[in-house]
């Protein structure tokens, strides 16, 4: 299978223009990109295997400019199964260097055969909420057509203003759910869980580090970077939801939004949260002790087999860290909140092919 491209279109040269022309320099060996990801399914495929961003990877810049027609930043997903399509997400994640409620983004999608969709808005923030991965849903625009060959993802910024350049880190694209018809009429009767005890996961303080104010920007400090715990599944199936459980340690003026996490699959498909204020917790002194989970969705079809990442990293250099901790409070009925043996667990379920 031919591997993905990552092109520039200019229209006014009327040729194609390759990817270094719109990044910040040449030099691979001190500012490369990550490895492209395998497929997960033949209906899902993510660009960039998450698990190689290395820190500070060449910069990627989306196109700006006054009206649709002069260029567009074009991500090409080879697909295969032969299926016959009904609904198409993409999911997409950008950085840059300026708060995200400034920026436009716009994307459409182009199918193998030629249709083309309407350009569809990116909402990146919600008030001062920014949103890491937006994924973006076209559930009519390519019915009936089939899902092999190339696909097409376009993105731009429709207006030439001072609000900076967008960064392009990654994209997912995933047809009907990521499933072959043949799994989609299945029941979910498959689930498994991995729990880390003290021996087996990285329990430590979150390595700080200084961010853009793009919350999520990955590509601007690296996966590496980041506090890892990996989980080995050995059953096989189809993902349909996924939860997440971990305890941390809260120092007393540290803030919620300073911390955020990844998980990312086997194949490089990826999510990516800020802690928030959920959960359980309990004051001790120096500050609170949490207990939180996280139901994922972003998962849709991906295989379960194999090993998944959880990556977590506070985003601000200070004195006031959190720690993952393997204890954490708990609920144990009747009202009452206890501290006890809590490892970050990953459970995922779904369909057995």
């Amino acid at each position: 299978m031919r591997a993905p491209r990552l092109m520039l279109l200019g229209v006014v040269l009327g040729s194609m223009v390759l990817l270094s022309a719109a990044c910040e320099d040449n030099d691979d060996e001190e500012r490369p990109l990550p490895q492209r990801a395998p497929a997960a399914t033949p209906l899902l495929r993510t660009y960039y295997l998450t698990q190689t961003t290395p820190k500070d990877m060449r910069a990627i810049k989306i196109p700006e400019g006054d009206a649709f027609d002069k260029d567009e930043l074009t991500l090409e997903f080879q697909m295969a199964g032969n299926e016959l399509v009904t609904d198409v997400e993409v999911g997409v994640t950008v950085g840059g260097g300026r708060n995200p409620v400034n920026y436009d983004l716009y994307m459409r999608l182009i199918s193998p055969r030629g249709t083309t969709s309407a350009w569809k808005p990116v909402d990146l923030a919600t008030g001062n909420v920014y949103y890491p991965k937006q994924v973006i849903p076209f559930l009519y625009e390519f019915d009936g057509e089939n899902s092999t060959g190339t696909w097409k993802v376009q993105l731009r910024d429709p207006i030439k203003d001072n609000d900076g350049r967008l960064l392009f880190r990654n994209a997912t694209l995933r047809i009907n759910d990521g499933e072959i018809s043949t799994v989609r009429g299945l029941a979910n009767n498959a689930n498994e869980t991995v729990s880390l005890d003290a021996t087996q996961g990285r329990y430590d303080v979150l390595p700080e580090v200084w961010t853009t104010l793009f919350t999520g920007d990955f590509g601007y400090f690296g996966v590496n970077a980041m506090l890892l715990n990996q989980f080995t599944f050995t059953q096989s199936f189809s993902v349909r939801s996924l939860a997440l459980n971990f305890s941390i340690l809260q120092r007393e003026e540290a803030k919620d939004e300073d911390v955020i996490f990844l998980v990312m699959s086997p194949s490089g498909n990826y999510a990516f949260y800020q802690l928030g204020d959920a959960g359980l917790s309990v004051d001790v002194g120096v500050g609170k002790l949490r207990s939180v989970s996280y139901a994922l969705t972003e998962f849709l079809g991906e295989p379960s087999q194999g090993t998944w990442t959880v990556a977590l990293v506070d985003k601000l250099i200070d004195s006031n860290t959190f720690e993952l901790r393997v204890n954490g409070p708990v609920d144990i009925g009747g009202g009452t909140i206890a501290v006890q043996s809590n490892p970050i667990t990953l459970t995922l379920n779904g369909r057995t092919y």
